[in-house]
């Protein structure tokens, strides 16, 4: 009777964990929409079609992009680098350093001097938007803009921060 139990406990046992696979693999697939298709009408406009010949464009799941700021021998950058992104996904981003002779808390209220962007910035990947210091110590802030495939545009920034003539940092403002 002992056997018996332990064959039954086995036997639900492995079909628990083959119901919790198809539920892990019916919801990326289904809930988040891992692939959705576009196609082109001859007159130039698109429509979603459900075509098996269709291109599939992928979705991912999360993304983490860090801005930094940096300078050194007369010039100072602003990087954007993608850390991970969990499934495929089409990054955009754009990169912008501003900087002014005085301090200012908005890169709103800055000379905008240096941009960058990218159609799609892949995961371990980084751009930089740089500028020469003119040999003069100014305040500088860098900002990134991204949207993460069809989702809203966000933005984010470093803050206002005094580098030296040289590209030394002075202190965060």
């Amino acid at each position: 009777m002992r056997a018996h139990t332990r064959t039954k406990l086995k036997g639900l046992s492995v079909l628990a964990a083959a119901i919790a696979v198809a539920l892990c693999v019916c919801t990326l697939f289904g809930m988040f929409g891992v692939c959705s298709a576009n196609a082109q009408v001859g007159d130039g406009t698109q429509t979603e079609t459900d075509g098996a010949e269709t291109e599939a464009t992928p979705r991912g799941l999360f993304t983490s992009l860090s801005l930094a700021i940096n300078g050194g021998d007369g010039m100072i950058w602003a990087t954007v680098k993608n850390d991970f992104t969990l499934l495929p996904s089409t990054v955009v981003v754009i990169v912008e350093l501003y900087c002014s002779d005085t301090y200012y808390e908005s890169h709103e209220d800055m000379e905008l001097v240096s941009i960058n962007s990218t159609e799609d910035l892949n995961m371990g990947k980084t751009i930089t938007a740089e500028a020469s210091t003119g040999g003069v110590q100014k305040y500088w802030q860098g900002r990134m803009r991204y949207k993460v495939d069809k989702k809203g545009w966000q933005s984010e920034t470093t803050g206002t921060m005094k580098y030296s003539a040289e590209g030394e940092y002075l202190g965060l403002l």
